[in-house]
């Protein structure tokens, strides 16, 4: 197979934007996502690829085989939205009220989709077995262990893995990835906060939940204070504090919820250990009680050296000198992390950035957008890194 013969179709990279545009605009969010699996595994059968058994309700599995012999390779994308109302402007808006594809999860199904229409359109021609991974629930970092303990990697075996993610604070174009820790494990935790509640009128410091929690929420960033690796500092943060008081009513309860993203199985103890001693002083101060649970969580991220080579190698060939290497890991997570713990294999990101903003689009945020000429990088990069790494015979 020719180099030229890697390139795909500007009809398959037109149907990219197409399907991206409707996705975005019906999102689903995780374990929910059954219109999104439906248009998936109906894009995967009209392009000849096999519609495998998938272990999860939502999310799908394809099956390509190559005429010549190599080995298989796993490709993966997301396929969950977020629970947030859209205000990007984009002409094909969420239809959804209070759903919305806010990380580009949108992006990265319509990516693999061209990516496996590209493929199965010369399949004869192709190394080795692709397999084609949808997987649901990436938001609430489920998905992926769902899927791995309903046997996906059991029926669907593969040597290699590769996975990307659009980001809207890259430069639009650019590929990044690194070698090794690439982004970190996460624990999402929620701490509950107990008191015998009363009048707003009367209720002082004691027992007082809504001051415990205060006083909680203002020390929480102490838990990660000197816990690093490669560089970069663990991080927490809460994103829902709730509670059932109102105006003169001091509740029962406060509860919040939020993350610790941590890098190492030793600073995930630290890190934790930490956030509970903070609860024991909390409870001490304001003499009210607490418990913490995690409610989900992922490992850190590993990129195998050689696939990352491998995948760099097609990024400089479809970037140039927008293709890099991350100097310093992220405190983003994501749980193809545990795909990465069976398989070797590289996450790379793809920037996305719209060249209309003084400042960049915040993932998980309202206002989310992409470029999405970015789109087109994402299949080209994909494309050239699964055919060499199915090659047998490639040095």
């Amino acid at each position: 197979m020719t180099e030229s013969e890697l390139e795909p179709s500007r009809q398959v990279l037109d149907e990219v934007v197409d399907v991206r545009r409707h996705l975005h605009a019906h999102p689903e969010v995780g374990f929910e996502e059954h219109e999104t699996t439906s248009l998936i595994r109906d894009k995967l059968a009209g392009a000849g690829v096999e519609v495998g058994e998938c272990p999860t309700e939502t999310g799908a599995v394809g099956i390509l085989r190559g005429g010549k012999p190599g080995r298989t390779v796993l490709l993966r994308a997301d396929i969950d939205a977020l629970p947030i109302v859209e205000e990007s402007g984009v002409s094909f808006t969420s239809a959804v009220d209070g759903r919305m594809h806010a990380c580009g999860h949108d992006g990265h199904t319509a990516i693999l989709l061209g990516v496996a229409e590209a493929l199965a359109s010369r399949a004869e021609d192709l190394p080795g077995s692709y397999v084609f991974l949808f997987q649901p629930a990436e938001e609430i970092i489920s998905g992926a262990r769902e899927m791995i303990a309903r046997g996906v990697l059991q029926q669907y075996p593969a040597d290699a893995a590769i996975g990307l993610h659009l980001g809207s604070f890259l430069e639009s174009g650019s590929v990044v990835t690194r070698p090794g820790l690439l982004w970190a494990g996460c624990d999402a935790f929620e701490v509950a906060i107990k008191g015998p509640g009363g009048h707003g009128g009367m209720m002082g410091r004691r027992g007082n939940v809504i001051s415990a929690q205060a006083f909680f929420l203002e020390r929480l960033h102490t838990i990660v204070d000197g816990l690093e690796a490669d560089g970069t500092q663990c991080h927490t943060t809460v994103g829902q504090v709730f509670t059932d008081g109102f105006f003169n009513i001091v509740p029962r309860q406060a509860t919040l919820r939020g993350t610790v993203r941590t890098f190492t199985p030793d600073l995930r103890d630290e890190a934790m250990e930490r956030l509970r001693g903070l609860l024991l002083e909390t409870d001490t101060e304001f003499q009210v009680s607490s418990e913490v649970k995690v409610v989900y969580e992922t490992v850190p991220l590993y990129n195998e050296p050689n696939v990352t080579e491998t995948v760099l190698e097609a990024g400089r060939e479809v970037a140039g000198e927008k293709a890099s290497v991350l100097g310093a890991p992220l405190t983003v997570s994501d749980d193809m992390a545990e795909f990465l713990t069976h398989i070797p294999g590289c996450y790379f990101m793809v920037g996305a950035r719209p060249p209309d903003t003084e400042e960049p689009p915040a993932h998980h945020s309202p206002t989310f957008r992409i470029d999405e000429p970015a789109l087109e990088v994402g299949v080209r990069v994909m494309l050239k890194s699964a055919v060499r790494l199915a090659n047998l015979n490639r040095s």
